[in-house]
This record gives C-alpha cells, structure tokens and sequence, in this order.
C-alpha cells in the first residue's frame, strides 16, 4: 500500500490537505488558520485570506445585467 507523501517532502507522509489548492501536506509545512489548513503559498497568497476565495462567477452576471439594461435603454431610444 503507497502511503500518500507531502507535496514539499517527498520522504514524509501527508497528515493534511491545503484547503485552496489540495496539495497534501506534513505537519511541517501545514500553516492552521481559522479557516481551514494550508500550505504557505495558499496562506500568504496576496488575492486575500485563504477563507475568502472570489468567483469570477459574479463578473460574468454584472457583465449580462449591464449588456441588457443598456439593450434595454437603446430600445426605449430608438422607440421612442
């Protein structure tokens, strides 16, 4: 049976996950948070806490909504 080995030491078994990006982990290189277990790079990113990961979901709705409120206005215009 292959025990699962830490992304950054190959020699140790991983204990944990990065809750971000889900590279395994030793004890050594697990930074803990509040918010869940990391690696240094997840725990020091500069987009924000590692508990707080954006979705550009939200850009692609303004970008709809905007689109047709415009739509929306150039219509009324052109009605008018």
């Amino acid at each position: 049976m292959t025990a699962i080995r830490c992304a950054f030491h190959r020699d140790r078994g991983a204990l944990f996950y990065c809750s971000r990006c889900g590279k395994a982990l030793c004890s050594d290189c697990v930074v803990k948070l509040s918010s869940g277990n990391y690696c240094r790079t997840c725990a020091e990113s500069p987009f924000g806490p590692p508990g707080q990961v954006r979705s550009r979901s939200y850009l692609w709705i303004w970008l709809v909504v905007g689109a047709a409120v415009f739509l929306l206005a150039l219509f009324a215009y052109v009605a008018r």
